[in-house]
């Protein structure tokens, strides 16, 4: 999650990450619920963008929450259990195979509820980094380099916590992107 203050240089670049998630799905789905979901990979050129998926020092990719409706929503932090495993992704490889992408299970030894809340017209912006702590189902195959369509979903289950913290439950997918897909 990134924050910024009034005047921060990296302003322009946390813009310019917006604009591209805004407009560059490829598909003109009309999002169902209060959010859209976008990806920002981690490089873009005219074939499409790249990410990384590697077990050390993979590269950040985004994933920009924009709250579409005209009130404020509750979303979990992605630090405690109920944020934890809000955010996958299903891959689709070039025969036609679907991959999910999540964060593996852990224990956590400090937890506790929190929830950030995003204003209409707003974002809450998650950095990615598919390393060690997410996994595969089905395993991918091994290969340096693979071209897939990827498509992010945000989903919070309904939980008594959910309701207590006034945290919205539902799920919601990006539109499809062609990525080529790094592993090492």
């Amino acid at each position: 999650m990134l924050g910024f203050e009034a005047g921060d240089t990296v302003r322009p670049i946390f813009l310019s990450l917006v604009i591209f998630a805004l407009v560059g799905a490829q598909s003109t789905d009309t999002p169902k619920g209060p959010f859209s979901l976008a990806v920002v990979p981690t490089s873009s050129h005219s074939e499409g963008g790249s990410i990384t998926m590697a077990q050390n020092k993979p590269r950040d990719f985004y994933v920009v929450l924009t709250n579409v409706s005209k009130e404020p929503q509750g979303v979990w932090e992605n630090w405690n259990s109920w944020g934890y495993q809000a955010i996958s992704f299903v891959f689709t490889t070039v025969d036609g195979s679907k991959i999910v992408v999540s964060k593996r299970q852990q224990a956590f030894t400090r937890n506790g509820p929190s929830t950030f809340l995003i204003q209409p017209g707003e974002h809450q912006v998650y950095a990615i980094r598919l390393d060690k702590e997410w996994g595969a189902h089905p395993m991918l195959s091994r290969a340096d380099e693979m071209p897939i369509t990827l498509k992010a979903v945000y989903e919070v289950s309904p939980t008594p916590e959910a309701t207590q913290y006034s945290v919205w439950t539902g799920r919601i997918e990006s539109g499809s992107y062609k990525f080529t897909l790094r592993q090492w």
